[in-house]
């Protein structure tokens, strides 16, 4: 079945996998959209009256950019998911709308709506909004308010539970970088914006999955797992930090391999886990994008396209030069991590941990022990920047959030000390000498 190379069978394989994923994401939508406006009644109007009582974008510590927690994309979402028709249920699951007033703010457009019933009149297409799969069912039970704490109980669980794995495999460094990543990152606000959380729970998740897969030795589905991962992220994200189901478990992956000295296929196994996760990733949205158009009988590629535009900086009224670029979309972004965002003293404190990090690799360092992996890890580490680049007018606009995506970055850079052979005991050899 190989020809020039490819493994057609495993080809074949993963085109199988994506088309039942995507009858997969459109009937699990389709499906909600059956449960009835009045089941959800109300708890989606307790979860307006919440998003009423806050700000729309809600700054837990005053003044600190990275504590905000976006209930603009909250009401947002609720909206879209109250105006599923069960009747209209194709139609409405690929038009995504939502009741919006130009002269309220969103959320009480979403209390208007619910109180009297009125009908969606803006678009959200482009996204598939597969959260709605989970968020409407939970509504038959929990308010908005419960489902942030229920999603900060499954996201510490499936961190406690990802973090034993990794200390039974006796990957402390990964474990570290991890810690470090999430610190950094302020996961204690995550749970708490719907917008916020989807990343991280799948972050955790596809890290357990991989965990499994490389201690089963399941080499053959490594790629084709991160197909999945790529084509799950984009039906729950809201481009926000998507790029954690790739740079997390793909780190973990060759961290895992890098323990049993298996250095042979580093390379290959970042290019190919890359790519998939990548054709994934854009081949569901592409997927959407046609869905639409064939649904609701009409082009939405135009409305699309000035959208991408936008958000690459491309558009008329948002080109601007390459260094206030690198300023805002790069800049900005990591001027939000924990505690660099808190202020002269953050911003302190973070330089001195950073110089006290550079002092131990270079203190400590031995002879590079691979370096492809350490190439691989850098490449991987610099993936949330390019992202900052390509999407930079997002990315300047939404770095309050979009900053997370660092966390892949923070934990590459952990593990270069894995690859560059550190040694405490070398180093009070030098010292002492």
């Amino acid at each position: 079945m190989r020809k020039y190379g490819i493994n057609m069978r495993k080809v074949v394989r993963e085109i199988i996998i994506f088309a039942v994923m995507i009858v997969a994401f459109t009937g699990g939508l389709l499906a909600v959209a059956q449960i009835p406006q009045d089941a959800i009644r109300g708890k989606m109007a307790a979860s307006a009256d919440y998003l009423c009582d806050e700000e729309m974008f809600h700054e837990v510590i005053l003044g600190v950019e990275s504590s905000k927690w976006d209930h603009y994309a909250d009401s947002i979402l609720l909206g879209i998911a109250w105006q599923y028709d069960a009747d209209k249920s194709l139609r409405s699951v690929m038009q995504s709308s939502f009741y919006s007033n130009p002269f309220e703010d969103e959320n009480v457009n979403l209390r208007n709506a619910v109180a009297e019933n009125l009908p969606a009149n803006e678009q959200y297409l482009r996204y598939w909004h597969g959260s709605i799969l989970w968020v409407r069912p939970l509504m038959l039970v929990l308010s908005l308010q419960q489902i942030y704490i229920f999603h900060a109980i499954l996201l510490a669980t499936l961190l406690a539970v990802l973090t034993v794995l990794l200390l039974k495999r006796r990957a402390y460094l990964f474990v570290a970088g991890l810690f470090v990543g999430l610190v950094a990152t302020a996961v204690w606000f995550v749970p708490f914006t719907l917008e916020y959380c989807w990343n991280y729970l799948w972050m955790a998740a596809f890290s357990l999955i991989i965990l499994h897969l490389e201690k089963k030795e399941k080499t053959e589905w490594y790629t084709t797992a991160f197909l999945i991962f790529g084509m799950i992220t984009v039906f729950f994200d809201f481009l926000t930090t998507e790029t954690l189901t790739l740079t997390v478990p793909l780190l973990l992956l060759l961290y895992l391999e890098g323990q049993k000295g298996r250095n042979e296929d580093t390379i290959r196994r970042t290019v190919g886990c890359s790519a998939r996760w990548l054709i994934g990733y854009a081949g569901a949205w592409c997927a959407k994008w046609l869905l639409a158009c064939v649904a609701l009988s009409e082009n939405v590629l135009p409305e699309v396209a000035k959208q991408v535009h936008v958000r690459l900086g491309r558009a008329e009224d948002f080109r601007a030069p390459i260094i206030k670029v690198l300023r805002y979309s790069v800049g900005d972004n990591f001027a939000r991590l924990f505690p660099f965002d808190l202020g002269n003293v953050g911003k302190i404190v973070t330089f001195l941990l950073l110089m006290v990090y550079a002092y131990l690799l270079y203190v400590y360092r031995g002879e590079i022990r691979d370096k492809k992996r350490l190439l691989a890890y850098l490449a991987i580490g610099f993936v949330p920047i390019l992202r900052f680049l390509v999407l930079r007018n997002h990315s300047y606009l939404h770095d309050f959030f979009t900053y997370r995506a660092l966390l892949g970055t923070i934990l590459a850079v952990t593990l270069i000390a894995s690859e560059m052979n550190i040694s405490f005991s070398r180093g009070r050899e030098v010292s002492d000498g």
